[in-house]
């Protein structure tokens, strides 16, 4: 009696002890999984900001500093689980992601008193923001990335915006037709048409692209069907489609994409600019080219006598206005040097250094390409800069000066790129005041030009400082009529 009490217990403790032993081992398999599904998440940071144009906005931040930046728009179905998984999935690749609902930027388009969507302007200040906001020691060009309805727009961003504003585009599950009210602006090349009066539009294949746009469509994507997609993209120039066997429009399963998602990010990121290809192949041919901090842009020219053009891009940096410029004064004959203000201003510099940088750079060119005269230009934020960069240059170059050519100026200016306090960061108004800068500005040439739809009362403002200023047709860009742009200045000279 007494051993067969002494076995049970024996039996009741090994029990007890197995189960506490599985109890034990469960606990470390929940710990383990745990651990190996929280790290990612613990790998990233989320912020919400909001401001009047894209209202909330998640901003995800990877834990090393940021190498890329993408602008992730949402499908017309808002910023929920499945692009949060794709906009986490990016910042774990580096990317200092900013997740747009569609449906809050599509309210705010629809309040829009124009009569065309330009949100390439939107996006790009946005982007600028953030990288002010979160303390980028150098302008980094955004990526974009869509899905569904934010495919489409991230298309019509891409098209519509100048050559060198974005890095490339990324589209998931793409097809051309969009909500909208209104039409996107023709901008840079993008054109549509109507599908439904005041409702929706196709957005029409484009020659135009500078930057890679890749599509990720499914097989099995009956809102997109793949088939349409692909002809629509097959031989547009910088267009790929990714083609996903197992995929259909909402990209439910993320080992069937994933891999290539991340394999098209890296892609873009990688990709140099159109207009750095361009430029690429005249610079190599140059042994005499300066060694600078400066970031500048080569366009030589074969004639010694017309003069070098030293012109200085807007906040957005050297794009395809600033190139298509260029390259139609140095048809003329007209060398040009040019500076990236975007890369240049993005921290703060001095007029004075400023002014002897530049000094440094005209002389050295002046004297490689055999030029006896030169012209200081300056688009946007590059014109409201020029009068301070030509009252501080040496007496000798002072000399040399044909002619102060502004392109859009504003009445006040900055030595560092800002922008609009819709986060409010560290707002202040532009210190320097253009008009009575201007002023002393008599011993050279002032010639300013603005697009005839730009603000009159800007305008009304220059002309009363000098009698060489004259409207041309179009807004900011001029109608993109760069030809237009290089006779007035010439006639001017």
């Amino acid at each position: 009696m007494k051993g067969l009490m002494i076995r049970g217990l024996a039996q009741f403790m090994n029990k007890t002890l197995s189960m506490v032993k599985a109890g034990l081992t469960s606990v470390f398999i929940c710990l383990f999984l745990m651990l190996f599904y929280i790290k990612p998440a613990l790998a990233i940071k989320e912020e919400v900001i909001s401001h009047k144009t894209f209202g909330k906005t998640v901003i995800y931040i990877p834990q090393t500093i940021p190498t890329s930046v993408a602008l992730f728009v949402s499908g017309d179905g808002g910023w929920q689980a499945g692009v949060i998984n794709m906009a986490k999935n990016l910042a774990l690749q580096g990317a200092l992601v900013a997740g747009i609902d569609a449906r809050q930027y599509m309210a705010f388009l629809s309040r829009s008193s124009s009569s065309c969507y330009y949100p390439a302007g939107d996006f790009e200040q946005l982007s600028m923001m953030l990288q002010k906001k979160y303390k980028f020691n150098s302008y980094t060009k955004p990526v974009l990335v869509g899905y569904s309805y934010g495919a489409t727009l991230v298309y019509g961003l891409l098209a519509q915006a100048p050559a060198g504003t974005f890095k490339g585009a990324i589209a998931l599950g793409f097809c051309p037709d969009i909500t909208l009210k209104k039409p996107l602006c023709k901008g840079n090349g993008l054109k549509s048409h109507v599908l439904v009066p005041g409702k929706s539009y196709y957005l029409e294949r484009t020659e135009k692209l500078a930057a890679p746009f890749i599509a990720l469509n499914g097989i099995k994507d009956e809102t997109c069907p793949f088939q349409a997609t692909k002809t629509f993209l097959t031989g547009m120039p910088f267009a790929e489609l990714v083609t996903l066997p197992k995929v259909g429009h909402g990209f439910s399963i993320a080992d069937n994409w994933l891999p290539q998602f991340y394999q098209s990010y890296k892609k873009i990121i990688a990709s140099p600019s159109a207009i750095k290809q361009k430029n690429a192949a005249s610079v190599q041919r140059m042994p005499d080219k300066l060694i600078t901090t400066l970031p500048l842009n080569l366009l030589p020219a074969p004639s010694s006598d017309q003069p070098l053009i030293f012109m200085m891009s807007g906040d957005g940096g050297w794009t395809s206005f600033d190139q298509s410029l260029a390259e139609s004064f140095a048809e003329k004959g007209m060398a040009v040097v040019g500076l990236d203000a975007q890369k240049y201003f993005w921290n703060a510099k001095t007029p004075q250094q400023t002014a002897a940088a530049i000094a440094d750079a005209i002389s050295y060119y002046m004297q490689n390409w055999k030029k006896k005269k030169f012209i200081l230009a300056g688009y946007s934020f590059g014109a409201c800069i020029a009068p301070f960069i030509a009252n501080r240059l040496p007496e000798n170059l002072q000399h040399n000066l044909s002619a102060v050519c502004m392109l859009s100026p504003d009445e006040r200016a900055d030595f560092e790129i800002h922008v609009a306090d819709m986060l409010s960061i560290d707002g202040q108004d532009e210190p320097y005041n253009v008009l009575a800068e201007m002023k002393k500005a008599r011993t050279f040439k002032l010639i300013v030009l603005f697009g005839d739809d730009e603000d009159p009362a800007t305008t009304k403002q220059f002309r009363q400082e000098t009698s060489r200023v004259i409207t041309l047709p179009g807004g900011h860009h001029y109608n993109n009529d760069y030809t237009g742009i290089v006779n007035y200045v010439i006639k001017s000279l």
